[in-house]
Protein backbone atom coordinates (compact mmCIF):
# COMPACT_ATOMS: atom_id res chain seq x y z
CA UNK A 1 0.00 0.00 0.00
CA UNK A 2 1.14 3.67 -0.85
CA UNK A 3 0.66 6.29 2.02
CA UNK A 4 -0.16 9.95 0.50
CA UNK A 5 -0.95 12.17 3.29
CA UNK A 6 -3.46 10.96 4.99
CA UNK A 7 -5.01 8.64 2.17
CA UNK A 8 -4.05 5.35 1.08
CA UNK A 9 -3.92 3.84 -1.63
CA UNK A 10 -4.99 0.54 -2.21
CA UNK A 11 -3.52 -0.73 -5.67
CA UNK A 12 -5.99 -2.82 -8.13
CA UNK A 13 -4.52 -6.33 -9.25
CA UNK A 14 -3.20 -4.80 -12.32
CA UNK A 15 -1.07 -2.02 -10.78
CA UNK A 16 0.31 -4.77 -7.91
CA UNK A 17 1.52 -6.75 -10.92
CA UNK A 18 3.79 -3.35 -12.12
CA UNK A 19 5.08 -2.83 -8.82
CA UNK A 20 6.34 -6.51 -8.65
CA UNK A 21 7.58 -6.34 -12.07
CA UNK A 22 9.19 -3.10 -11.38
CA UNK A 23 10.60 -4.68 -8.20
CA UNK A 24 12.30 -7.49 -10.04
CA UNK A 25 14.61 -5.68 -11.89
CA UNK A 26 15.15 -4.81 -16.03
CA UNK A 27 13.11 -1.82 -18.25
CA UNK A 28 9.48 -1.97 -17.70
CA UNK A 29 7.05 -0.95 -20.46
CA UNK A 30 3.38 -0.29 -19.09
CA UNK A 31 0.44 0.51 -21.21
CA UNK A 32 -2.26 2.52 -19.53
CA UNK A 33 -5.13 3.58 -21.42
CA UNK A 34 -7.30 6.27 -20.95
CA UNK A 35 -8.13 7.40 -17.43
CA UNK A 36 -6.42 3.52 -15.96
CA UNK A 37 -4.52 6.12 -12.86
CA UNK A 38 -0.96 5.75 -14.32
CA UNK A 39 0.30 8.82 -11.79
CA UNK A 40 -1.33 6.85 -9.65
CA UNK A 41 0.66 3.52 -10.80
CA UNK A 42 4.07 5.24 -10.88
CA UNK A 43 3.43 6.34 -7.21
CA UNK A 44 2.85 2.81 -5.94
CA UNK A 45 6.40 2.10 -8.01
CA UNK A 46 8.33 4.99 -6.36
CA UNK A 47 7.31 3.79 -3.02
CA UNK A 48 8.10 0.04 -3.29
CA UNK A 49 11.76 0.54 -3.09
CA UNK A 50 14.49 3.12 -1.85
CA UNK A 51 17.16 4.24 -3.88
CA UNK A 52 17.46 7.61 -6.31
CA UNK A 53 14.40 7.87 -8.80
CA UNK A 54 14.28 10.56 -11.20
CA UNK A 55 10.16 11.21 -12.59
CA UNK A 56 10.32 12.48 -16.21
CA UNK A 57 6.75 14.88 -16.38
CA UNK A 58 5.13 15.76 -19.62
CA UNK A 59 5.44 19.84 -18.59
CA UNK A 60 6.23 21.69 -15.19
CA UNK A 61 3.07 21.81 -14.02
CA UNK A 62 2.82 18.46 -13.69
CA UNK A 63 5.86 18.15 -12.57
CA UNK A 64 5.67 20.47 -9.39
CA UNK A 65 2.38 18.82 -8.42
CA UNK A 66 3.79 15.01 -8.63
CA UNK A 67 6.77 16.33 -6.29
CA UNK A 68 4.56 17.32 -3.78
CA UNK A 69 2.72 13.76 -3.98
CA UNK A 70 6.13 11.32 -4.64
CA UNK A 71 8.19 9.83 -2.11
CA UNK A 72 11.18 12.23 -1.42
CA UNK A 73 14.04 9.54 -2.47
CA UNK A 74 12.09 10.19 -6.10
CA UNK A 75 12.90 13.62 -8.23
CA UNK A 76 9.96 15.30 -10.41
CA UNK A 77 11.12 17.43 -13.35
CA UNK A 78 10.55 17.81 -17.06
CA UNK A 79 13.28 16.34 -19.03
CA UNK A 80 13.54 20.37 -20.45
CA UNK A 81 14.92 21.72 -17.22
CA UNK A 82 17.38 18.27 -16.48
CA UNK A 83 18.84 19.51 -20.01
CA UNK A 84 18.94 23.19 -19.16
CA UNK A 85 21.05 22.16 -16.00
CA UNK A 86 23.42 20.18 -17.90
CA UNK A 87 23.89 22.73 -20.76
CA UNK A 88 24.06 25.74 -18.43
CA UNK A 89 27.03 24.24 -16.15
CA UNK A 90 29.13 22.36 -18.98
CA UNK A 91 29.16 24.46 -21.71
CA UNK A 92 27.93 27.89 -20.29
CA UNK A 93 26.17 29.43 -22.67
CA UNK A 94 25.12 32.84 -21.89
CA UNK A 95 20.85 32.38 -20.59
CA UNK A 96 19.05 34.47 -23.52
CA UNK A 97 20.82 32.29 -25.74
CA UNK A 98 19.02 29.22 -23.99
CA UNK A 99 15.44 30.48 -23.34
CA UNK A 100 15.33 32.77 -26.04
CA UNK A 101 12.83 32.06 -29.41
CA UNK A 102 14.41 31.71 -32.50
CA UNK A 103 11.89 33.72 -35.12
CA UNK A 104 11.64 34.38 -38.72
CA UNK A 105 12.76 38.15 -38.00
CA UNK A 106 15.96 36.43 -36.31
CA UNK A 107 16.94 34.72 -39.09
CA UNK A 108 16.33 37.23 -41.60
CA UNK A 109 18.65 39.54 -39.93
CA UNK A 110 21.23 37.10 -39.51
CA UNK A 111 21.26 35.81 -42.62
CA UNK A 112 20.04 39.26 -45.10
CA UNK A 113 17.68 37.13 -47.54
CA UNK A 114 16.90 39.01 -50.78
CA UNK A 115 13.27 39.95 -50.80
CA UNK A 116 12.48 37.42 -53.28
CA UNK A 117 14.09 33.32 -52.87
CA UNK A 118 14.76 31.44 -55.81
CA UNK A 119 15.49 28.09 -56.15
CA UNK A 120 16.84 25.59 -58.77
CA UNK A 121 13.33 23.73 -58.67
CA UNK A 122 11.76 26.87 -59.83
CA UNK A 123 9.91 27.85 -56.52
CA UNK A 124 10.28 31.58 -55.29
CA UNK A 125 9.54 32.62 -51.99
CA UNK A 126 9.24 36.05 -50.32
CA UNK A 127 11.76 36.64 -47.73
CA UNK A 128 9.60 36.05 -44.44
CA UNK A 129 8.18 33.11 -45.77
CA UNK A 130 11.01 30.92 -46.11
CA UNK A 131 12.73 31.97 -42.92
CA UNK A 132 9.40 30.53 -41.46
CA UNK A 133 10.03 27.44 -43.41
CA UNK A 134 13.89 27.51 -41.99
CA UNK A 135 12.79 27.48 -38.65
CA UNK A 136 10.43 24.85 -38.48
CA UNK A 137 13.00 22.93 -40.86
CA UNK A 138 15.28 23.12 -38.02
CA UNK A 139 12.66 22.49 -35.22
CA UNK A 140 12.52 19.20 -37.21
CA UNK A 141 15.83 18.43 -36.71
CA UNK A 142 16.56 19.40 -33.15
CA UNK A 143 13.37 16.89 -32.30
CA UNK A 144 15.19 14.17 -34.02
CA UNK A 145 17.77 11.72 -33.21
CA UNK A 146 19.88 12.72 -36.16
CA UNK A 147 23.48 14.49 -35.48
CA UNK A 148 23.26 16.99 -38.25
CA UNK A 149 20.09 19.03 -40.10
CA UNK A 150 19.14 17.81 -43.94
CA UNK A 151 16.90 17.53 -46.31
CA UNK A 152 14.69 15.42 -44.56
CA UNK A 153 13.96 18.16 -41.98
CA UNK A 154 12.68 20.58 -44.17
CA UNK A 155 8.70 21.11 -43.96
CA UNK A 156 5.88 20.53 -46.72
CA UNK A 157 3.65 22.39 -46.09
CA UNK A 158 1.59 25.44 -47.71
CA UNK A 159 1.95 26.11 -51.07
CA UNK A 160 5.01 23.45 -51.29
CA UNK A 161 2.34 20.75 -50.79
CA UNK A 162 1.60 21.65 -54.90
CA UNK A 163 4.68 20.65 -55.77
CA UNK A 164 6.01 17.43 -57.19
CA UNK A 165 7.86 15.15 -55.68
CA UNK A 166 10.73 16.10 -58.26
CA UNK A 167 10.66 19.80 -57.18
CA UNK A 168 10.71 18.83 -53.59
CA UNK A 169 13.21 17.04 -53.25
CA UNK A 170 15.45 19.80 -55.36
CA UNK A 171 13.69 22.30 -52.93
CA UNK A 172 14.76 20.19 -49.57
CA UNK A 173 18.57 19.85 -50.83
CA UNK A 174 19.42 23.44 -51.22
CA UNK A 175 17.09 24.41 -48.04
CA UNK A 176 18.97 21.86 -45.89
CA UNK A 177 22.62 23.76 -47.22
CA UNK A 178 20.96 27.12 -45.03
CA UNK A 179 19.57 24.74 -42.75
CA UNK A 180 23.27 23.82 -42.12
CA UNK A 181 24.29 27.10 -41.84
CA UNK A 182 21.26 28.20 -39.71
CA UNK A 183 22.70 25.82 -37.16
CA UNK A 184 25.97 26.85 -36.86
CA UNK A 185 25.49 30.00 -36.13
CA UNK A 186 22.81 29.07 -33.49
CA UNK A 187 25.91 27.34 -31.71
CA UNK A 188 27.94 30.25 -32.46
CA UNK A 189 28.31 32.31 -28.66
CA UNK A 190 28.25 35.50 -30.56
CA UNK A 191 26.08 35.14 -32.87
CA UNK A 192 23.01 36.84 -32.05
CA UNK A 193 20.33 33.63 -32.89
CA UNK A 194 19.19 31.81 -29.82
CA UNK A 195 19.31 27.76 -29.50
CA UNK A 196 15.90 28.08 -27.82
CA UNK A 197 14.49 25.01 -25.61
CA UNK A 198 14.62 22.12 -28.44
CA UNK A 199 17.84 23.54 -29.16
CA UNK A 200 20.03 23.03 -25.54
CA UNK A 201 18.25 19.96 -25.16
CA UNK A 202 19.59 19.00 -28.64
CA UNK A 203 22.65 20.06 -27.46
CA UNK A 204 22.53 18.18 -24.01
CA UNK A 205 21.04 15.36 -26.33
CA UNK A 206 24.25 15.24 -28.60
CA UNK A 207 26.70 15.48 -25.06
CA UNK A 208 25.35 11.73 -24.58
CA UNK A 209 24.56 12.17 -20.44
CA UNK A 210 24.44 10.01 -18.16
CA UNK A 211 21.94 9.17 -15.36
CA UNK A 212 22.84 9.73 -11.96
CA UNK A 213 19.89 7.84 -10.56
CA UNK A 214 19.04 4.06 -10.10
CA UNK A 215 15.85 4.28 -12.15
CA UNK A 216 13.63 6.71 -14.62
CA UNK A 217 10.23 6.88 -14.80
CA UNK A 218 9.03 8.55 -17.97
CA UNK A 219 5.41 9.86 -18.24
CA UNK A 220 3.47 9.80 -21.39
CA UNK A 221 6.14 7.72 -23.10
CA UNK A 222 3.88 7.36 -25.97
CA UNK A 223 5.08 10.91 -26.79
CA UNK A 224 8.65 10.90 -26.85
CA UNK A 225 10.73 12.29 -29.44
CA UNK A 226 13.70 10.71 -31.35
CA UNK A 227 15.96 12.97 -29.75
CA UNK A 228 14.68 11.70 -25.94
CA UNK A 229 13.94 8.38 -26.86
CA UNK A 230 17.80 8.31 -28.03
CA UNK A 231 19.16 9.11 -24.72
CA UNK A 232 16.93 6.71 -23.05
CA UNK A 233 18.47 4.09 -24.59
CA UNK A 234 21.74 4.93 -23.88
CA UNK A 235 20.96 4.79 -20.25
CA UNK A 236 22.50 2.21 -17.72
CA UNK A 237 19.85 2.26 -15.01
CA UNK A 238 16.55 0.98 -14.74
CA UNK A 239 13.61 2.72 -16.80
CA UNK A 240 9.74 2.74 -16.69
CA UNK A 241 8.33 3.51 -19.83
CA UNK A 242 4.28 4.61 -18.79
CA UNK A 243 2.66 5.80 -21.64
CA UNK A 244 -0.96 4.87 -23.82
CA UNK A 245 0.61 3.96 -27.78
CA UNK A 246 -2.95 4.24 -29.18
CA UNK A 247 -2.89 8.29 -27.87
CA UNK A 248 -0.55 8.93 -29.80
CA UNK A 249 -1.10 12.01 -31.82
CA UNK A 250 1.85 14.49 -32.24
CA UNK A 251 3.88 12.75 -35.59
CA UNK A 252 3.09 16.21 -37.00
CA UNK A 253 5.48 17.62 -34.62
CA UNK A 254 8.50 15.26 -34.12
CA UNK A 255 6.99 12.88 -31.95
CA UNK A 256 7.42 8.57 -32.64
CA UNK A 257 5.63 6.04 -31.17
CA UNK A 258 7.52 4.99 -28.49
CA UNK A 259 6.13 2.82 -26.47
CA UNK A 260 6.42 0.30 -29.74
CA UNK A 261 10.12 0.78 -29.88
CA UNK A 262 11.37 0.35 -26.62
CA UNK A 263 13.07 -2.91 -25.43
CA UNK A 264 12.28 -3.63 -22.04
CA UNK A 265 12.37 -7.11 -20.02
CA UNK A 266 8.70 -6.77 -18.43
CA UNK A 267 5.74 -5.57 -19.90
CA UNK A 268 1.82 -5.05 -18.24
CA UNK A 269 -1.36 -3.39 -18.94
CA UNK A 270 -3.68 -1.05 -17.07
CA UNK A 271 -7.24 -1.52 -18.65
CA UNK A 272 -9.55 -0.95 -15.76
CA UNK A 273 -10.56 3.04 -16.52
CA UNK A 274 -11.31 5.09 -13.18
CA UNK A 275 -12.73 8.09 -15.17
CA UNK A 276 -15.74 6.93 -17.18
CA UNK A 277 -18.34 3.92 -17.02
CA UNK A 278 -19.01 0.86 -19.32
CA UNK A 279 -20.42 2.56 -22.10
CA UNK A 280 -17.87 5.16 -22.87
CA UNK A 281 -15.25 2.30 -22.63
CA UNK A 282 -17.10 -0.19 -24.64
CA UNK A 283 -17.21 3.01 -27.50
CA UNK A 284 -13.57 3.52 -27.03
CA UNK A 285 -12.73 -0.40 -27.45
CA UNK A 286 -14.08 -1.10 -30.73
CA UNK A 287 -12.05 1.84 -31.89
CA UNK A 288 -8.95 0.41 -29.99
CA UNK A 289 -9.81 -2.85 -31.72
CA UNK A 290 -9.14 -0.58 -35.45
CA UNK A 291 -6.15 -0.40 -34.44
CA UNK A 292 -4.72 -3.59 -33.22
CA UNK A 293 -5.44 -3.68 -29.81
CA UNK A 294 -6.21 -6.84 -28.27
CA UNK A 295 -7.27 -6.20 -24.94
CA UNK A 296 -10.72 -4.12 -23.98
CA UNK A 297 -10.82 -0.60 -22.05
CA UNK A 298 -13.39 -1.82 -18.62
CA UNK A 299 -15.25 1.32 -17.42
CA UNK A 300 -15.89 1.59 -13.81
CA UNK A 301 -19.31 -0.15 -13.06
CA UNK A 302 -19.25 3.27 -10.34
CA UNK A 303 -20.26 5.48 -13.03
CA UNK A 304 -23.09 5.88 -15.21
CA UNK A 305 -22.07 6.71 -18.64
CA UNK A 306 -23.58 7.07 -22.11
CA UNK A 307 -23.19 7.58 -25.82
CA UNK A 308 -25.49 9.90 -27.09
CA UNK A 309 -26.55 13.85 -27.29
CA UNK A 310 -25.08 16.19 -24.53
CA UNK A 311 -25.29 19.66 -23.10
CA UNK A 312 -21.44 19.44 -23.32
CA UNK A 313 -18.93 21.05 -20.93
CA UNK A 314 -16.34 21.22 -23.83
CA UNK A 315 -16.86 20.90 -27.69
CA UNK A 316 -13.49 19.19 -29.73
CA UNK A 317 -12.82 19.48 -32.77
CA UNK A 318 -10.23 17.68 -35.31
CA UNK A 319 -9.12 21.29 -36.66
CA UNK A 320 -8.60 25.26 -35.54
CA UNK A 321 -11.48 25.46 -38.24
CA UNK A 322 -13.75 23.45 -36.25
CA UNK A 323 -12.80 24.97 -33.40
CA UNK A 324 -13.75 28.82 -35.03
CA UNK A 325 -16.95 27.19 -36.17
CA UNK A 326 -18.33 25.94 -32.98
CA UNK A 327 -16.77 29.58 -31.27
CA UNK A 328 -19.43 30.81 -33.52
CA UNK A 329 -22.59 28.29 -32.77
CA UNK A 330 -21.67 28.86 -29.27
CA UNK A 331 -22.08 32.93 -29.47
CA UNK A 332 -25.32 32.34 -31.72
CA UNK A 333 -27.09 30.33 -29.19
CA UNK A 334 -25.83 33.20 -26.23
CA UNK A 335 -23.21 30.64 -24.83
CA UNK A 336 -20.40 32.20 -22.80
CA UNK A 337 -17.40 30.22 -24.71
CA UNK A 338 -13.56 30.10 -24.05
CA UNK A 339 -11.18 28.48 -26.35
CA UNK A 340 -9.06 25.87 -24.75
CA UNK A 341 -5.30 27.63 -24.63
CA UNK A 342 -6.27 30.86 -25.99
CA UNK A 343 -7.40 32.48 -29.38
CA UNK A 344 -4.16 33.68 -30.01
CA UNK A 345 -3.39 30.89 -32.66
CA UNK A 346 -7.07 30.90 -34.29
CA UNK A 347 -6.51 34.83 -34.73
CA UNK A 348 -3.22 34.29 -36.60
CA UNK A 349 -4.64 32.21 -39.09
CA UNK A 350 -7.88 34.36 -40.01
CA UNK A 351 -5.21 37.78 -39.46
CA UNK A 352 -3.04 35.80 -42.17
CA UNK A 353 -6.28 35.25 -44.61
CA UNK A 354 -6.26 38.58 -44.50
CA UNK A 355 -2.99 38.96 -45.27
CA UNK A 356 -2.93 36.53 -48.17
CA UNK A 357 -5.95 38.54 -49.51
CA UNK A 358 -4.08 41.53 -49.12
CA UNK A 359 -1.25 40.22 -51.26
CA UNK A 360 0.63 40.06 -48.58
CA UNK A 361 2.76 37.34 -47.00
CA UNK A 362 1.55 34.54 -44.17
CA UNK A 363 3.28 32.97 -42.03
CA UNK A 364 0.87 30.23 -40.94
CA UNK A 365 1.97 27.12 -41.97
CA UNK A 366 -1.39 26.41 -43.64
CA UNK A 367 -1.25 29.19 -46.00
CA UNK A 368 2.67 30.18 -46.50
CA UNK A 369 4.15 30.97 -49.52
CA UNK A 370 0.46 31.37 -51.52
CA UNK A 371 0.55 34.29 -53.72
CA UNK A 372 -3.45 35.45 -53.12
CA UNK A 373 -6.60 33.46 -51.91
CA UNK A 374 -7.50 32.29 -55.32
CA UNK A 375 -4.39 30.13 -55.42
CA UNK A 376 -5.42 28.97 -51.91
CA UNK A 377 -9.30 28.61 -53.02
CA UNK A 378 -8.02 26.67 -56.42
CA UNK A 379 -5.34 23.96 -54.26
CA UNK A 380 -7.94 23.56 -51.45
CA UNK A 381 -10.45 22.25 -53.90
CA UNK A 382 -8.01 19.19 -54.79
CA UNK A 383 -7.46 16.37 -52.88
CA UNK A 384 -4.13 16.80 -51.53
CA UNK A 385 -5.62 20.29 -50.54
CA UNK A 386 -8.13 19.08 -48.36
CA UNK A 387 -5.95 19.62 -45.03
CA UNK A 388 -7.13 23.56 -46.35
CA UNK A 389 -11.11 23.59 -47.23
CA UNK A 390 -12.48 23.69 -43.83
CA UNK A 391 -10.84 27.05 -43.55
CA UNK A 392 -11.47 27.76 -47.08
CA UNK A 393 -15.10 26.95 -46.62
CA UNK A 394 -15.54 28.73 -43.32
CA UNK A 395 -13.98 32.07 -44.85
CA UNK A 396 -16.47 31.81 -47.86
CA UNK A 397 -19.22 31.60 -45.29
CA UNK A 398 -18.67 34.03 -42.70
CA UNK A 399 -15.76 36.10 -43.09
CA UNK A 400 -12.35 36.32 -41.88
CA UNK A 401 -13.53 40.01 -40.16
CA UNK A 402 -16.30 38.25 -38.64
CA UNK A 403 -14.67 35.73 -37.00
CA UNK A 404 -12.20 37.70 -35.39
CA UNK A 405 -14.74 39.43 -34.32
CA UNK A 406 -16.59 36.55 -32.61
CA UNK A 407 -12.77 35.35 -30.79
CA UNK A 408 -12.58 39.09 -29.41
CA UNK A 409 -15.66 38.11 -27.63
CA UNK A 410 -14.49 34.42 -25.79
CA UNK A 411 -14.29 34.08 -22.39
CA UNK A 412 -10.51 35.06 -21.08
CA UNK A 413 -10.89 32.67 -18.37
CA UNK A 414 -11.90 29.11 -18.45
CA UNK A 415 -13.81 29.35 -15.41
CA UNK A 416 -16.48 31.88 -16.28
CA UNK A 417 -17.05 29.83 -19.52
CA UNK A 418 -19.92 27.44 -19.76
CA UNK A 419 -18.22 25.53 -23.01
CA UNK A 420 -14.82 25.61 -23.57
CA UNK A 421 -14.16 24.81 -27.50
CA UNK A 422 -10.99 23.28 -28.25
CA UNK A 423 -9.07 20.65 -30.72
CA UNK A 424 -8.79 16.90 -29.86
CA UNK A 425 -4.55 17.90 -29.99
CA UNK A 426 -5.22 20.36 -26.73
CA UNK A 427 -7.65 18.60 -24.85
CA UNK A 428 -5.26 15.46 -24.31
CA UNK A 429 -5.12 15.19 -20.84
CA UNK A 430 -8.06 16.75 -19.84
CA UNK A 431 -11.58 15.60 -18.76
CA UNK A 432 -15.13 16.90 -18.94
CA UNK A 433 -18.76 15.44 -17.70
CA UNK A 434 -19.93 16.07 -20.86
CA UNK A 435 -17.89 16.26 -24.27
CA UNK A 436 -19.21 17.12 -27.79
CA UNK A 437 -17.55 15.84 -30.72
CA UNK A 438 -17.60 17.77 -34.06
CA UNK A 439 -18.66 16.59 -37.24
CA UNK A 440 -15.17 17.20 -38.21
CA UNK A 441 -13.68 13.70 -36.79
CA UNK A 442 -15.83 12.62 -39.93
CA UNK A 443 -13.83 14.50 -42.31
CA UNK A 444 -10.85 13.28 -41.42
CA UNK A 445 -11.71 9.68 -42.01
CA UNK A 446 -12.91 10.96 -45.36
CA UNK A 447 -9.92 12.46 -46.02
CA UNK A 448 -7.40 10.07 -45.19
CA UNK A 449 -9.66 7.29 -47.93
CA UNK A 450 -9.10 9.70 -50.26
CA UNK A 451 -4.81 9.46 -50.23
CA UNK A 452 -3.01 7.17 -52.10
CA UNK A 453 -3.26 3.57 -51.35
CA UNK A 454 0.47 3.16 -49.40
CA UNK A 455 -0.79 6.13 -46.93
CA UNK A 456 -4.44 5.75 -46.35
CA UNK A 457 -3.59 2.84 -43.37
CA UNK A 458 -1.55 4.98 -41.77
CA UNK A 459 -3.56 8.34 -42.38
CA UNK A 460 -6.66 6.48 -40.90
CA UNK A 461 -4.79 4.86 -37.83
CA UNK A 462 -3.84 8.39 -37.08
CA UNK A 463 -7.57 9.82 -37.07
CA UNK A 464 -8.75 6.47 -35.15
CA UNK A 465 -6.25 7.84 -32.38
CA UNK A 466 -7.17 11.11 -32.08
CA UNK A 467 -10.82 10.01 -31.91
CA UNK A 468 -10.15 7.40 -29.05
CA UNK A 469 -7.78 10.44 -27.26
CA UNK A 470 -11.39 12.92 -27.85
CA UNK A 471 -14.25 10.68 -26.66
CA UNK A 472 -12.02 9.16 -23.37
CA UNK A 473 -12.29 13.37 -22.58
CA UNK A 474 -15.78 12.14 -21.22
CA UNK A 475 -16.48 11.16 -17.82
CA UNK A 476 -20.09 10.75 -17.92
CA UNK A 477 -21.67 11.46 -21.44
CA UNK A 478 -20.37 11.84 -25.10
CA UNK A 479 -22.09 12.65 -28.63
CA UNK A 480 -20.37 11.55 -31.49
CA UNK A 481 -20.97 12.87 -34.96
CA UNK A 482 -23.81 10.40 -36.63
CA UNK A 483 -21.74 9.24 -39.99
CA UNK A 484 -18.30 8.52 -37.57
CA UNK A 485 -20.41 6.70 -35.10
CA UNK A 486 -21.70 4.38 -37.53
CA UNK A 487 -18.66 3.91 -39.52
CA UNK A 488 -17.52 1.81 -36.19
CA UNK A 489 -20.63 0.43 -35.48
CA UNK A 490 -21.31 2.98 -32.39
CA UNK A 491 -24.51 2.78 -30.85
CA UNK A 492 -25.97 5.54 -28.51
CA UNK A 493 -26.94 4.15 -25.04
CA UNK A 494 -29.50 7.12 -24.71
CA UNK A 495 -31.94 9.84 -26.85
CA UNK A 496 -32.04 11.68 -24.02
CA UNK A 497 -30.26 14.91 -23.72
CA UNK A 498 -27.56 14.64 -21.01
CA UNK A 499 -25.98 17.24 -19.44
CA UNK A 500 -25.61 20.67 -17.02
CA UNK A 501 -28.50 23.41 -18.17
CA UNK A 502 -27.43 25.88 -21.37
CA UNK A 503 -28.64 28.69 -18.76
Amino acid sequence: MLESGTSTVQPVIAQQRAVDLFLAGGNLRIDAYAGTGKTTTLRLLAGSKPGRGLYLAFNRAIAVEAQQRFPSHVKCATTHSVAYRGVRRKLGYPQWKLTESLTPNLILEAFRLPQTVSFHSGVVLEQRSYAAILRDGMKAFLQSSDKAPGSAHIPRYGMLETLSSGQFDSFATQAAEHLSYLWMAMLDRERGLPLGHDGYLKLWALSEPRAEVDYIMVDEAQDLSPVLLDVLNQSACQIVYVGDPYQQIYEWRGAVNAMQQVHTQHRCLLSQSFRFGPAIAAAASIVLRTLGARESLRGSAAIDSHIGRVRPDAILARSNAGVIANVLRCLAQNLRCAVSGGTKELERVLSDVQRVKQGQVAQSPELLGFQNWRDVMSFSAQPEGGGLRPLVNLVQEHGEARMLRALSVCESSEATAQVICSTAHRSKGREWNYVHLDRDFEAGFVRATQLPPAEVSRATASEARLLYVALTRAKLGVHLPRETAKRFGIRSTTNELLGRSAG
